[in-house]
């Protein structure tokens, strides 16, 4: 299953949006720079769905949640935090505050994941006689396909055709003498090429 989702990501005091496509069992870096965090901060954490899973009191190491331990990186002298291996039960708010002296809001990322896509299947049936050659072409990959028809003469065909269904996109085109199915996402490309 392939699902068009994305990341937002929105720095402090701004309204506009990075959009960023992760793979489920792939890693992200939620980021907090220096300067945003205030110089008087002793007490930092990143949030998720309004929940802790990383607070940091320095000089003390920072204290995971136990159902992230393994999953939570803090990358060392930064506030920076990867979250490896994502789950579609990743998905969520996650937030970095200061909550010492003074509570102030950070940085907002709504994280999703986006699954690679599936392979591709191409079956292809040829019907010629002297002057030209005449495909059907059928390129299929999970629950969607798509079928050409592709004239061919002097070793040049006609019409290239795709679709897009929940964020991925199959195709089926013709380059020099080959036929291809391609299925792609923000995070994934396959295809199956025939000579």
């Amino acid at each position: 299953m392939t699902c068009y989702i994305n990341t937002m990501v929105r720095a402090k005091g701004s309204t506009s949006v990075n959009h960023v496509f992760v793979q489920t069992g792939k890693d992200i870096i939620l980021n907090l720079t220096e300067a945003e965090v205030a110089r008087n901060s002793f007490f930092w954490l990143w949030q998720f769905n309004g929940n802790a899973i990383v607070a940091c009191s320095p000089p003390s190491p920072p204290t995971v949640q136990e159902t992230y331990t393994g999953r939570i990186e803090v990358l060392e002298k930064t506030y920076n935090v990867k979250l490896k291996n994502l789950h579609k039960s990743d998905s969520g708010i996650y937030t970095a505050k200061t909550a010492a002296p003074i509570e102030q809001k950070l940085n907002t990322t709504l994280q999703f994941k986006v699954n690679p896509v599936s392979p591709v299947e191409l079956t292809i049936n040829l019907t010629s006689n002297t002057s030209s050659s005449i495909f059907t072409v059928t390129c299929r990959a999970g629950n969607s396909s798509i079928s050409s028809t592709l004239s061919c003469e002097n070793q040049t065909c006609g019409e290239s055709r795709g679709i897009t269904t929940s964020g991925s996109s199959l195709h089926i085109y013709q380059l020099n003498e080959s036929i291809i199915c391609s299925h792609s996402n923000q995070v994934s490309f396959t295809k199956s090429v025939r000579d």
